[in-house]
């Protein structure tokens, strides 16, 4: 995979989380094209749920799609967010990541939940996938 966090569709999607987040409006899946993109033979979706921002990622061709795969594509979106924060549901065909929608959009901002500091790279390397 080639793709940054700085990818223009990647900065999109969260671009629009982080607007809609914060105006009070539901992520939701019949606005799939906004917070959804193809990034080569992936498709990564998000949708609200109740408190929780959810992440699927499958393959275009709706082949198997292994963890080490998904997890390069969330960590595109996840780049700022400690793993440890984020819960992982592997299955066969995609991979689910659930995080809550105001963490998340804070720690995109740069301001961390609670007043915490942001962790480096190397502080949030050792979240883990159920």
């Amino acid at each position: 995979m080639s793709w940054t966090e700085d990818h223009p569709e990647v900065r999109r999607i969260l671009q629009a989380i982080i607007e809609d987040t914060r105006a009070g409006v539901p992520i939701l899946l019949n606005h799939r094209e906004r917070y959804g993109a193809t990034l080569g033979e992936y498709r990564v979706q998000f949708e609200g749920e109740d408190d929780l921002l959810h992440l699927s990622i499958t393959r275009v061709d709706g082949g198997r799609m292994t963890h080490d795969e998904a997890q390069q594509l969330a960590d595109l979106f996840f780049h700022a967010v400690p793993k440890g924060l984020i819960q992982c549901r592997p299955a066969e065909h995609s991979v689910h990541y659930y995080i809550a929608h105001d963490l998340f959009v804070d720690y995109l901002e740069g301001a961390s939940h609670a007043g915490e500091p942001n962790l480096s790279h190397e502080q949030r390397e050792g979240g883990t996938c159920l």
